[in-house]
């Protein structure tokens, strides 16, 4: 086969790819497309590794070998395909001499399709990101790589860094294909430094916020939820503005770790002060933190370092991150349980994991979504469900909570309905421990 490169226009029907890594490669490849009709495909091939780690890493490679030719060989002289970086394959394409959807098609269709290598088939999941002409403005300000011939060098490197970053919209939406235009490359970058900020922030920027729970015959306050809040340059930040970048990078293991042990000394310097061991403190976790295999030993150390009680720390699971039986994550839930913490579902009703999690799962407390507590007195579907599974608590001997209570006209209703407990902005906001007085144990 020949070595030459497989751009548009050459005399070789199947191009040979470039070494990898070579960015000299990507702008020779680039410089025969004009700039207004340069477009990039890049394909992320994700199931590389895997077969790596189960056949060992000469298959591993020589699949991704395999692919690579696959590729060129569909690609034809419509386009030349190189090796952008270790884990990515891009396409350049000449798009007013190639039919540009009819290729992406057929490339989604080839790489739908199993691998063969030695007589083996092998199948790589694969993710396709597709940057168009019109995605990169064209006088885009241009300082090429010392080195580098300034001809179509940045918008090469930009087209093929909006690529990339298409492939990585595809992978954390769960699709096959996405298109730059989709995405933000500013967003992503935000992403990125926003990751940064958060390794540097724990135990030091974070804080927590608290918000009352209480008994529904008497609305007593006998317990605190703990909300993570994140202080940037005197602003605070809440949760959904980075939860997100924490789990994706893994950083929420740590950061979950010093809310647990912040909220269980909060909880214990309340029970001391009010004289009433059975306050309680419910706690957060994502399904990533319950992976943690040594978090189980972390509580119980901070439990017994404060002397508090397992059964006066909730564990509060969202039914949206499911648990399967078996896992890693569903033994720490277990392992908690052991401790005597109450292991609470959180967000009740807003998927479809409810009685398996009953089931599965050592569940003492049941938080009903605020969507179904603030519409089931107008809406009897959802009073119906509300009430199910109030009843269903109830003969388990499971807690029932209502979320997001805001008005007195609801007590009435979560009485009539069934809530054991409940939280909402109308027993109290989320504020910082010292502006509490939690309440003193009843004689």
């Amino acid at each position: 086969m020949s070595a030459q490169h497989g751009v548009p226009g050459s005399s070789e029907s199947v191009p040979t790819p470039v070494d990898p890594g070579a960015h000299t490669d990507l702008q020779r490849s680039a410089v025969s497309i004009p700039d207004e009709h340069l477009a990039v495909v890049a394909i992320r091939m994700e199931a590389a590794d895997r077969i790596a780690a189960a056949f060992g890493p000469g298959a591993g490679s020589a699949v991704r070998g395999a692919t690579m030719t696959a590729l060129a060989e569909l690609v034809g002289d419509r386009g030349a395909v190189l090796r952008a970086t270790p884990d990515h394959v891009a396409i350049l394409v000449d798009s007013s001499a190639a039919d540009l959807d009819d290729l992406v098609k057929a490339l989604s269709r080839r790489l739908a399709t199993t691998i063969d290598v030695d007589d083996v088939s092998y199948f790589v999941q694969t993710h396709i990101g597709v940057a168009l002409p019109g995605d990169v403005p064209l006088d885009h300000p241009a300082s090429p790589p010392a080195g580098v011939e300034a001809t179509g060098s940045r918008r090469a490197d930009d087209l093929m860094q909006a690529a990339i970053a298409a492939v990585h919209s595809a992978f954390t939406r769960g699709a096959h294909l996405a298109y730059a235009s989709e995405v933000s490359i500013a967003g992503l970058q935000r992403e990125v430094e926003l990751a940064a900020e958060l390794a540097t922030a724990v135990g030091e920027a974070f804080t927590l916020h608290y918000q009352p729970i209480v008994i529904v015959d008497g609305l007593e306050v006998v317990g605190y939820e703990s909300l993570l809040r994140w202080t940037v340059d005197n602003r605070v930040r809440l949760p959904d503005t980075f939860l997100d970048a924490a789990e994706e990078t893994s950083l929420i293991v740590p950061i979950g770790r010093w809310g647990v042990a912040e909220a269980i000394r909060q909880l214990a310097q309340w029970q001391t002060e009010s004289g009433n061991p059975g306050l309680f403190m419910s706690v957060n976790f994502s399904s990533q933190q319950l992976f943690d295999r040594d978090l189980a030993a972390h509580i119980s150390a901070t439990l017994a370092q404060h002397s508090v009680a397992g059964e006066t720390l909730w564990i509060e699971v969202t039914e949206r991150d499911m648990i399967t039986t078996d896992s890693p994550a569903s033994a720490t839930i277990h392992e908690l349980a052991a401790l005597g913490c109450v292991i609470c579902v959180d967000d009740l009703g807003t998927g479809y994991a409810a009685l398996r999690y009953m089931v599965d799962h050592p569940i003492s407390v049941a938080k009903i979504d605020r969507s179904l507590v603030a519409d089931m007195g107008d809406d009897p579907t959802k009073r119906s469900i509300v009430e199910t599974v109030c009843r269903l608590s109830d003969e388990l001997g499971i807690v029932s909570v209502a979320e997001g209570v805001e008005d007195r006209a609801q007590v009435a209703l979560l009485r009539e309905v069934g809530f054991t407990h409940a939280q909402g902005y109308l027993f109290g906001r989320p504020q910082p421990a010292p502006s509490i007085t939690p309440p003193v144990a009843r004689v």
